[in-house]
């Protein structure tokens, strides 16, 4: 449309030439073959030449005319010497011999001989500029450009000056290809040959640089129009149009409201106005803006415009996209002559809005109305169903359009891979693609793939992305690669990164990525393709790619448009990458944010365990006027759960359905299920999955297995894997959970049985990986991997770290080796586990103060996170690991996982333990015996000092959370303890020193007993008197919180 100008102009040459031989009738080519050899020997009028060439269908004749024009002279010759014997009658006008050669050019032409007419044109020196325009015009209708191009650079080397004609065509053939080179030395051409002032070729360069994606060339090209005053409607629609396609729609519409009032008077005629709306129109339906579209419709109106088709059909286009059916049907019920693409827009609109009833009515009204369903209407409803994420709906559309004998095309191929992809039906894709290339819709020939636009690329483009999708990555990637390179666009590559980041293998990702922006095919990257690549370095915790592509958006403003999809993607890399502090930046630096970028910077602050900075964004955004949903509410409570706010976690679920009106969903109360887990509350946990209002779904059984992965829960843990079973939602994972829960209770026959079961069902447990970014790039190892060139060093390296920390009090936990082996023989695999072996290689290749940053693809073991906790005080490193449940901060003996790693419970009555302790003299008590109640959760109702007992022992009721910390105490005091389980009497023998991988939780400990204390204070039962905190005091003086450190930690 943008090009109409230089068509008209062209023509009205042409028609200039055809206004020289309008009075006489042609002759026919049937006087060219009556005509004697005598006749042929007198001159014959140009006219008549003139007249033959236009009628011609054979090159054979044409030539056969163009050699008599030759020998005639009628070329070269003067006017007064041409019709010597047969003088021209007074009616007949003069032929000039360069229409007579404009002729021969264009009957070669018109019998496709393009060889014949550049002959004519290179040995007639200098030959007029139209001839060679014609040629140019030629090729371009056949889609030759680049010989478009190479004529226009030969015409030059002919000693042709191009006019105001030739450079629009050139221009639009380098805009076509695209070739900003080409075009951008076009442009200069333009400037040396004086036609900067000539609103025909500056409105073709606008056009030339929107194709070619450099917008801010083509509005510096119309910037200088309107200062020069030459601008035009095209000028201004061009532009328009510019901003449309670059995704710039409010600047769009600025521009056209800028148009209506300064070149109004301008329009030459009612074609332009509809030309103008109908360009705007795709903005306010890209922004959704109804005010806008309100106006323009309001404008078509006052301007007369409104009753065509063409704008009737945009504005019910335009409300359909802003979700406005009811004005739809209103355009659709005015317009006074309804043409089968106002029928087809109404079909498009209601089957994208789900409503397919409407859809189906107004197909049936067709029928009614003798409306053929044709292509376009079956392609709509293919397309609307594919949109909706209606699949298999779109595959039984399609059949049907099969049925009624309508052709698909192009688009419904399309639609129909699409829906394909969205199923993950490989089959059904495949097919697809066969029929394509059956009804030749997809062509063999990879140079017949065309321009960025063209058809057949976007055809292949589905297909890339639906093998991507049916992760058929070798089909896709074999698409991709049967796409010459200079033939790709940014899709074609977008679609093949998009599809390794999500589903296959990222790092082919980044791979491709780099040949993207490689010379001298280069691709400049859109806003979808930066998401795809900062995705692909999320998941690979690619922290210095992922820099790299920041630095990227940074320097190309091309991405201001898109700021908020792609500042999102970055909060979400950085976060995933382990820096979450650089993830807040990006996110206090976006002068807008929507409802993703709140809920993303609470998601990246959920999983480093920083639960309280989520709550921080919960309430500033609701302060800025966001009312949290679903989604808000789920990442709030994942960030709670993984920071030990238990209590505050559980308050917001109330809230959640109490103030904000959210029915919770099967993953809200997985959330739930796994906060009263971490917090002991196991038998509550299972009393929510009973009382929940909806069928438990497998997210549920998931949570509760993993619950009982904790707590040791066999009975519950096979329970719920039968309800994985019998819903078929069982994998390697959960498999794994029973098989991990059944090795910890040493029943190795049910270990053995599991693992023979996933055998006979072809599930096969997921190796754990670990990999390591470093100066030396990513280092992967599996368990008990040797195949890198440095495991010497790393081996002898972990052993030597092992030997350190085991002398500052790391005691392997052996539990987590499940194979049933020797103590020995489990301190070695412990000790070649994955993230072990990334660390020690972290550790050799990372300089000193630098992050060490892990990720693995599974959860982090209980010894590995151990070790590390005991590895950070002797290393000067920080190391993050990531794995796929959070992140782990470790730094100097600490981690960030720590308040979350082992619930605590302790009861006013339970503090009186580390009293009492403090009361008696420690050195004179040989026994400390415990009885545990049946009932884990419960407080104890009372602690009985038995006075009947040997001196020195202590015989209380407590909950099994204090026990460990009971057990560290009175270890580290060198008592022996006893367990005396409750009702059963017997005793089990002394236990053996327990593991001390939680002294770090010691400041948590101390600060609970002293909340318990201070709420009730307990009493002394052989006095029973209260006991005040002033009067808890140890023998040496020490305060509470020192007799505490002592009591339990043995430290002070």
């Amino acid at each position: 449309m943008r090009y109409i100008y230089v068509e008209e102009e062209f023509e009205s040459e042409q028609e200039d030439f055809e206004e020289d031989q309008d009075v006489a009738k042609p002759i026919g080519v049937q006087f060219f073959s009556v005509v004697s050899a005598e006749c042929f020997a007198r001159d014959v009028s140009p006219m008549h030449f003139a007249s033959l060439l236009k009628e011609c269908k054979s090159v054979n004749t044409v030539r056969q005319i163009h050699q008599k024009i030759l020998a005639s002279g009628l070329l070269s010759c003067p006017p007064s010497l041409l019709s010597v014997s047969l003088p021209p009658l007074p009616s007949q006008p003069y032929i000039s011999p360069k229409s007579l050669g404009t002729g021969i050019v264009a009957a070669y032409l018109a019998c496709g001989a393009t060889n014949d007419a550049l002959s004519v044109l290179e040995r007639v020196t200098p030959s007029p500029a139209v001839w060679w325009n014609l040629l140019i015009r030629e090729h371009i209708k056949e889609g030759r450009l680049d010989c478009a191009i190479g004529i226009s650079c030969r015409m030059l080397r002919a000693g042709t000056r191009p006019d105001h004609f030739t450079l629009p065509y050139a221009l639009k053939a380098c805009g076509e290809l695209p070739s900003y080179r080409c075009g951008s030395t076009i442009h200069g051409l333009i400037c040396c040959n004086g036609f900067e002032s000539n609103v025909f070729v500056c409105n073709a360069l606008v056009a030339m640089y929107t194709r070619c994606g450099y917008l801010e060339e083509a509005s510096l090209v119309f910037d200088e129009i309107t200062q020069k005053g030459i601008d035009d409607v095209i000028s201004w629609n061009s532009i328009v149009a510019a901003h449309v396609k670059g995704s710039n729609p409010w600047t769009a519409l600025d521009l056209f409201s800028k148009m209506t009032t300064i070149v109004h008077e301008k329009a030459t005629n009612d074609r332009s106005d509809i030309i103008s709306i109908v360009n705007i129109l795709p903005a306010c339906a890209s922004l959704k803006a109804m005010p806008q579209t309100k106006e323009i419709h309001g404008y078509s109106i006052r301007n007369g415009t409104f009753p065509d088709a063409f704008v009737g059909n945009g504005l019910i286009d335009t409300y359909a996209k802003c979700g406005s059916m009811e004005d739809a049907v209103k355009v659709f019920n005015m317009m006074e002559s309804k043409d089968e693409v106002s029928w087809n827009t109404m079909v498009t609109g209601y089957s994208q809005s789900g409503n397919f009833e409407a859809a189906f009515e107004v197909f049936r009204n067709m029928r009614k109305e003798n409306i053929p369903l044709g292509v376009v209407t079956w392609s709509a409803v293919v397309a609307g169903y594919a949109q909706r994420g209606c699949g298999q709906e779109a595959l039984d559309a399609f059949r049907q359009m099969l049925i009624h004998g309508s052709e698909p095309n192009s688009v419904t191929i399309i639609s129909l891979l699409s829906a394909c992809a969205s199923l993950g039906a490989l089959p059904q894709g495949m097919e697809t693609h066969a029929y394509s290339l059956k009804k030749c819709l997809l062509s063999l020939d990879n140079n017949l793939v065309g321009d960025s636009d063209s058809e057949d690329l976007i055809v292949h483009n589905a297909l890339i992305d639906m093998y991507s999708k049916c992760r058929s990555f070798k089909s896709a990637r074999s698409m991709f690669d049967s796409i010459p390179r200079k033939h790709r666009n940014v899709v074609t590559w977008t679609v093949m990164i998009g599809g390794y980041a999500q589903y296959g293998d990222s790092n082919d990702a980044l791979q491709l990525f780099s040949e993207m922006v490689l010379k001298p095919y280069a691709v400049a990257p859109n806003a979808y393709t930066v998401s795809c690549i900062l995705m692909a370095c999320a998941h690979l915790s690619a922290l210095r790619m992922g820099k790299q592509i920041h630095a990227y958006v940074i320097r190309h403003h091309r991405y201001e448009a898109s700021m908020y999809f792609v500042a999102n993607c970055l909060i979400d890399m950085y976060s995933k990458c382990g820096d979450v502090d650089t993830a807040r930046n990006v996110f206090d630096s976006m002068p807008q944010k929507n409802d993703v970028s709140w809920t993303s910077m609470m998601s990246g602050y959920g999983m480093h365990g920083r639960g309280k900075e989520a709550m921080e964004i919960f309430d500033k955004m609701q302060e800025t006027g966001f009312l949290p949903d679903d989604i808000s509410f789920l990442v709030l409570l994942y960030a709670c759960s993984h920071s030990g706010m238990i209590e505050q976690g559980l308050d917001y679920f109330d809230r959640m359905t109490r103030d904000y009106g959210l029915a919770a969903s099967a993953e809200h109360y997985a959330c739930v299920i796994d906060l009263l887990a971490r917090s002991g509350r196991l038998d509550k946990a299972w009393k929510t999955v009973e009382e929940m209002p909806m069928e438990p779904t497998a997210v549920i059984w998931v949570a509760l297995l993993s619950a009982c992965r904790v707590h040791s829960n066999v009975e519950l843990a096979e329970y719920a894997l039968n309800k994985l079973v019998d819903m078929k939602a069982e994998n390697d994972g959960s498999y794994t959970l029973i098989s991990n829960i059944y090795a910890t209770a040493r029943r190795w026959k049910d270990v053995a049985r599991i693992r023979q079961l996933m055998k006979n069902s072809g599930i096969k447990k997921r190796p754990g990986c670990s990999w390591v970014q470093s100066k030396k790039g990513t280092a992967s190892f599996f368990v008990g991997d040797r195949s890198h060139p440095l495991s010497p060093e790393i081996y002898a390296l972990l052993e030597r770290l092992i030997d350190r920390i085991k002398a500052v009090g790391y005691v392997p936990e052996t539990n987590f080796a499940l194979h049933d082996v020797d103590d020995e023989e489990k301190n070695n695999l412990l000790a070649e586990h994955s993230e072990k072996l990334a660390l020690a290689y972290g550790l050799l290749t990372t300089s000193p103060g630098c992050p060490i940053r892990i990720t693995k693809n599974l959860r982090v073991c209980g010894d590995c996170h151990s070790a590390f906790t005991f590895i950070s005080k002797i290393v000067d490193h920080e190391i993050i690991v990531r794995d796929s449940s959070r992140f782990h901060h470790f730094k100097n003996g600490s981690c960030s996982c720590d308040s979350d790693a082992v619930p605590i419970h302790i009861a006013p009555q339970e503090a009186l333990l580390a009293i009492l302790l403090a009361q008696k003299d420690l050195e004179r008590a040989s026994c400390i015996m415990v009885l545990h109640t049946a009932d884990r959760d419960c407080c104890p109702a009372s602690i009985i000092w038995a006075n009947n007992r040997p001196e020195g022992t202590l015989f209380l009721m407590m909950s099994k959370p204090l026990l460990v910390f009971i057990f560290l105490g009175a270890v580290e005091l060198g008592l022996e303890v006893h367990i005396l389980e409750e009702n059963l009497g017997n005793s089990f023998p002394p236990l053996q020193r327990p593991e001390l991988g939680h002294l770090h939780l010691l400041d948590k400990v101390i600060d609970l007993v002293l909340t318990a204390v201070a709420q009730q204070p307990p009493r002394d039962m052989a006095n029973d008197v209260p006991l005040r905190a002033a009067e808890i005091v140890h023998k040496d003086g020490n305060d509470l919180e020192g007799v505490i450190r002592h009591l339990v930690f043995g430290v002070l």
